[in-house]
């Protein structure tokens, strides 16, 4: 009887779905622009300004509002201004989104929409970025460009084993006697280029059309993977993967208004294709605003594989009417005395 009772107790449950159910209202979605960017000091301007996109998946062209789908919305325009004083417009240009030539040698390869500016942009002032377009409301953004800091580099032994070399860098710097500074610390390379050749590329999506392509890869300033044992950038980058660290950021908390010096080794690394390993140039302290440099630990470290729609990351924005985070470089270069 207990038998019975137990096969019986099993069929009804199978025949039930427990499984809880939640209705939850979403919010209303609002059409918003959404600006990002870097302005780097001595560089021209460039950001990305497009439309939000609806993050519960509701597509908002079926409800007869504007295109909101991500693309760059009809008649978007902007600006850029110093102080409060403009500098003049900035316009639509389309580019391929991909560097890669692989890549790009499709027919109809994507392309990317950008806003891009004369206007080269010096370190100490202070930017504001200005879009609008039908339908959304004004988005804007202002941040300072830091100070650079000034660098030196010194170079040590090398060790190479196999297709990777190692050299042993210094890289000193002087931070300023103001507190809160921000920084990125990257050892890049030289120009250099090498080959790779494809056998039956396709030229389609059906991949009935193919042929055989060499490609070249040309890089210039390209970052180095480095390896350290100084535990700021140790505590910066939190792990050192086995080609090395290509960028890390760090506080000057430790060392503020004092002379540092980072004891680094870069790995240089020969590719197939390649004749001789990624040369060194030289190494980049980049001075960081403070947006820039908490939206960068929270991204890369949050465990959402870089993704900031995964939960529970939460990215800073200093966006007025609107998302985005738009931020702000000064790249102190010290390259090598060969």
């Amino acid at each position: 009887m207990r038998h019975y009772l137990a096969a019986a107790l099993a069929a009804l449950v199978a025949g039930c779905d427990f499984t809880p159910v939640l209705d939850i209202a979403t919010p209303a979605f609002e059409p918003a622009l959404v600006l990002s960017g870097v302005l780097a000091a001595d560089s021209t301007v460039e950001v990305s300004i497009t439309a939000a996109i609806d993050p519960y998946g509701t597509n908002p062209i079926d409800r007869g509002t504007d295109d909101v789908s991500g693309g760059v919305p009809d008649g978007l325009t902007a600006e850029i201004l110093r102080d409060g004083v403009s500098l003049g417009a900035l316009r639509r240009v389309s580019r391929p989104c991909s560097s890669d030539p692989y890549s790009n040698a499709r027919p109809d390869p994507p392309l990317c929409e950008t806003m891009v500016s004369d206007v080269v942009t010096e370190a100490g002032g202070h930017y504001t970025v200005r879009a609008q377009a039908p339908g959304f409301p004004q988005a804007q953004a202002t941040v300072a460009v830091p100070e650079r800091v000034a660098v030196s580099l010194t170079r040590g032994a090398s060790q190479t084993t196999g297709p990777r070399t190692d050299t042993d860098l210094t890289v000193a710097f002087q931070d300023p006697p103001a507190p809160g500074q921000r920084y990125a610390l990257m050892v890049v390379s030289g120009a250099f280029s090498f080959e790779s050749r494809v056998v039956g590329l396709c030229l389609n999506d059906d991949c009935t059309q193919r042929r055989d392509t060499t490609f070249t890869y040309t890089y210039d300033r390209r970052p180095l993977g480095y390896t350290t044992t100084d535990p700021i950038l140790l505590a910066g980058a939190r792990t050192i993967p086995s080609t090395g660290i290509n960028f890390v950021t760090f506080p000057d908390d430790s060392f503020n208004g004092q002379h540092h010096a980072f004891q680094v080794r870069a790995r240089q690394f020969q590719y197939p294709g390649q004749r001789d390993p990624a040369p060194i140039a030289g190494a980049w302290v980049v001075s960081i605003d403070d947006r820039t440099f908490g939206a960068y630990q929270i991204d890369w470290f949050s465990l959402g594989d870089e993704n900031p729609l995964q939960e529970p990351v939460s990215l800073p924005s200093n966006v007025e009417g609107g998302y985005g985070l738009l931020g702000a470089v000064a790249i102190a270069e010290a390259l090598l005395d060969f």
